[in-house]
């Protein structure tokens, strides 16, 4: 983990003291009151400095639909916090990552990766009951329902249960503040908890608005939340990049990323509910279908910012919202601005396929979020949005619980839309092909004898990824005409005898296709008032595109 993050990972510093270092250890484990061995094992990389990974041989095998329990006694020292758990020095504690997790096991083997810089996790559905022992000033929360409260002297002992989950988390302070609301996913009311930290209860309006609409939305496009309760943890500032924006089941972490409230309302950005949708989908990727994060994340966080992105869109643009994801004196930055700009920083660098530890430093986000988002608003708006709505709630409805694979959403895509999609996949998902459509030409001979004018249009495929697009012609008598181009040549000459020539052409009128790398030169004009501007626009658009991929470096 230290060795490919680099000593640092979500945090500002790295760990400098005893105090600040995190570890499990004091493992005993035992059968039927007999002690079990264990080794250390490496199966990802052979690092014999690595011990995040350990095989225990049992004494006899398991039988199928038999069941043995096993005791084990752990020891946990959080870290300062750092890398999605730990504590600060007023008295915050994220307790996740934090005792011995079992492997999931699948097709006669066991699936146990090791913890690695750039991968979350996998683990397998369980039931889980917390008795936690804190001192009574302490507000906690965790992702359970309370089933019990119990004091006694200067203690007070909470006992959680929770079922069908892929983990156990909670958190601590006796800072918090804690609000209430109720919401709605269909018919199912759900209590969700707010745990604010210091200064960041004026935050507590924007929460109780878009929280109500998330659970509207995920329950529309993908379908039911089948928990009562969902907590969301509002860390301190300053630790937002150290504890905040992760997700858990039915608990996540937020933050502000943009300093205190003040500044908050005065750039308005939305990067609050940035963070709240996406983690809250996680609820349903990560922690309902439960896809194997370490060998495919992109069907988790690409699924999540696909589904952030939607709701995003949504949410901003009803009446009264600053109708973008960030909004400064007018000046307005878009999710799909965002998720191009990072895009086109590595347009080519790797797949999406890749396993998530062997992905190049700096481009993790690329490969898993913004290429991913990409893929499926081409895919809505290639196959249209009440289809892919359709998509994602028989995905869902069909693997939820069952840890789905990549080729199984692929299927449902199939099943659903009555199409053969296998090889929009093999060119998005498993090759770094890119798709860069161009108007290279406009050519047009002077009317012959009869009156007709023979017009050339030339447009190119400079990738090497194939998709089909629309070519919308304007003739100079303000006729149009939309055909139908399916890419694969890498030059096409379109031909037209008419009365009036081509002054004008563009691929891709309705930008289906999100991931062209250069939407810049879709179109052409020949007209000396547009080829002027278009000249001036182009080049702003080359200044601002360089600009906005700058950005995004730092979002």
């Amino acid at each position: 983990f230290f060795k490919e993050g680099g000593g640092k990972k979500r945090s500002s510093a790295e760990p400098t003291s005893e105090q600040d270092w995190g570890w499990i250890d004091s493992l005993r484990f035992t059968l039927d009151g007999e002690e079990l061995t264990f080794e250390f094992i490496h199966p990802d990389d052979d690092n014999e400095d690595d011990q995040t990974v350990i095989r225990m041989p049992l004494p006899e095998p398991v039988a199928p639909q038999s069941a043995i329990s096993i005791h084990c006694r752990f020891y946990s020292k959080l870290p300062r916090v750092f890398e999605r758990t730990g504590f600060t020095e007023d008295d915050f504690y994220m307790i996740a990552q934090w005792y011995p997790k079992i492997g999931v096991w699948e097709n006669g083997q066991w699936n146990c990766h090791q913890f690695h810089a750039n991968s979350e996790f996998y683990a397998d559905f369980g039931h889980y009951r917390m008795t936690i022992t804190v001192p009574s000033d302490y507000i906690i929360g965790a992702n359970a329902p309370l089933v019990k409260k119990e004091i006694q002297d200067s203690v007070t002992t909470y006992h959680y249960i929770q079922k069908n989950v892929i983990d156990a988390v909670w958190t601590a302070s006796p800072h918090f503040t804690e609000m209430k609301q109720t919401v709605m996913s269909g018919d199912r009311s759900v209590e969700v908890t707010y745990l604010f930290s210091p200064g960041r209860e004026p935050m507590a309006e924007r929460y109780r608005a878009c929280v109500p609409a998330m659970f509207q939305y995920f329950y529309e496009w993908i379908g039911e939340y089948p928990y009562p309760n969902f907590t969301i943890v509002d860390v301190p500032l300053g630790e937002e990049l150290a504890s905040g924006g992760m997700e858990y089941p039915t608990l996540v972490t937020t933050g502000s990323y943009f300093g205190p409230y003040w500044m908050n309302r005065l750039f308005r950005h939305s990067f609050l509910e940035v963070v709240t949708f996406h983690e809250f989908a996680h609820n349903y990727f990560q922690s309902m279908l439960a896809s194997n994060e370490f060998e495919e994340p992109w069907l988790d966080e690409g699924f999540a910012s696909y589904i952030e992105h939607r709701a995003l869109e949504r949410y901003f643009n009803a009446p009264g919202k600053i109708g973008s994801m960030f909004n400064m004196w007018g000046a307005t930055y878009t999710s799909m601005d965002y998720h191009r700009s990072s895009y086109l920083r590595h347009p080519d660098g790797g797949t999406v396929a890749g396993k998530s530890w062997t992905i190049p430093r700096g481009f993790y986000q690329t490969a898993f979020y913004s290429k991913p988002v990409l893929i499926l608003t081409t895919l809505e708006r290639y196959l249209g949005q009440a289809t892919m709505d359709k998509i994602l709630s028989t995905y869902f409805q069909r693997w939820r619980f069952k840890h789905p694979k990549t080729q199984d959403f692929i299927d449902v895509v199939h099943d659903v839309s009555g199409r053969d999609m296998q090889w929009f996949f093999d060119q998005f998902i498993y090759t770094a092909k890119i798709v860069d459509y161009e108007v290279a030409d406009i050519a047009s001979e002077p009317a012959n004898a009869s009156g007709w004018i023979h017009s050339v249009v030339s447009v190119r495929n400079n990738g090497e990824a194939v998709m089909p697009v629309s070519i919308c012609f304007r003739f100079e008598n303000g006729d149009s005409l939309i055909t139908e181009w399916d890419g694969k040549e890498s030059e096409r000459k379109f031909e037209f005898h008419a009365s009036s020539k081509i002054v004008s052409c563009r691929i891709d009128p309705e930008k289906i296709n999100v991931m062209d790398t250069r939407w810049s030169n879709n179109f052409l004009s020949v007209e000396s008032f547009y080829a002027g501007i278009t000249r001036y626009t182009l080049r702003f658009q080359y200044w601002m595109q360089s600009l906005l991929m700058n950005l995004a470096a730092f979002i």
